[in-house]
């Protein structure tokens, strides 16, 4: 039984892994102290005695004050990474994060292999899990289930190439839930993109549906839709990436980008779909739009094969088990 402080970041989506982490290692009978990175608090920490710290990303080091606790009461530190290290997409783009966390002894664990090599610390592969508890749909109500649905930021411009062709060939089926700013920013890029005419870009104002809040209203809307599209961010290099997860863990079916890492764990055509490029992605869609039957079979495999095999602690427990195994982690104490 380990005390593990529990440090949790300012992003939304690192927030959402460290807690789900956090409860995987309390499921697993370790003792939990939790912070958030900018209200770390020197006397309950000390008196807690922690034998490591584990966050999200660059952890303690974006912040002076939870650098200083950290460093003064010299708690080995566990870093998760579900970005890129090395670019904007990690902390506020502060690339003079990379080398201060180079300079320490913490050990890095990363949800992308690829990224493996970029770290001059001790570095394992893990990838992401979920809290299947989140996703529970409170009812099922498929009466009158949306046709696909897209949620995240329809931006970059492979996601709009992709968005953009189902509108032209489904113009009246594609759903879209995002920050209403993103969404506004897409509309934009897709004109200067021209990506799609007058006609078409109007069909494509109109999929905007809103912004889902919680766990269960994206629960709801994954479990009571035909398809769920997914189409993973750039800085994913080979990596399967959270919306995987989840859409599974809710029951939902998805057609998703391929990607080495989700084919490792999810076997095509039963427990999911992958496309490889855009015309694979329209035939696809046409193939399983109206085989409820055989979506709700493959959507009930997801589910069990994400509950089996992939949740956050199973992933604590892989943690554990690595850095017992580390010299580097032992050598800390």
């Amino acid at each position: 039984m380990y005390n593990i402080l529990v440090i949790s970041p300012i992003s939304i989506a690192g927030s959402l892994i460290i807690k789900g982490l956090a409860k995987g290692f309390e499921q697993l009978g370790n003792n939990i102290l939790a912070f958030d990175v900018r209200e770390l608090d020197f006397k309950a920490i000390k008196e807690f005695k922690p034998d490591f710290a584990i966050g999200y990303d660059y952890v303690h080091l974006i912040n002076s004050q939870a650098e200083e606790i950290i460093n003064k009461l010299n708690i080995p530190v566990i870093h998760y990474f579900a970005d890129d290290p090395n670019a904007n997409f990690s902390h506020s783009g502060d690339l003079d994060l990379y080398p201060k966390l180079s300079g320490t002894t913490n050990i890095v664990f990363c949800w992308d292999k690829q990224y493996l090599d970029s770290f001059k610390n001790t570095s394992f592969y893990l990838p992401l899990g979920v809290d299947p508890d989140l996703y529970t749909a409170e009812t099922n109500n498929t009466s009158n289930p949306l046709d696909i649905v897209f949620t995240g930021r329809p931006l970059t411009i492979r996601r709009l190439s992709v968005l953009s062709k189902i509108v032209k060939n489904f113009p009246d089926k594609l759903s879209i839930y995002s920050y209403q700013k993103h969404f506004d920013q897409s509309v934009k890029e897709m004109q200067e993109h021209s990506l799609l005419n007058k006609d078409e870009l109007e069909n494509y104002r109109k999929t905007y549906k809103g912004f889902l809040e919680t766990e269960q209203q994206l629960a709801q809307v994954y479990a009571g839709s035909k398809i769920i599209l997914n189409i993973t961010m750039d800085q994913g290099l080979s990596s399967m990436n959270y919306r995987v997860l989840e859409v599974l863990a809710a029951g939902g079916f998805l057609l998703t980008d391929y990607k080495q890492d989700t084919a490792d764990y999810f076997k095509p055509e039963k427990d999911l779909i992958f496309y490889a490029n855009n015309e694979e992605l329209i035939r696809k869609i046409s193939k399983y739009l109206d085989k409820n039957s055989l979506r709700n079979q493959i959507a009930q495999n997801g589910k069990k094969t994400v509950i089996n095999n992939h949740t956050f602690k199973q992933r604590a427990r892989e943690i554990l088990s690595k850095i017992e195994n580390s010299n580097d982690f032992r050598g800390n104490y």
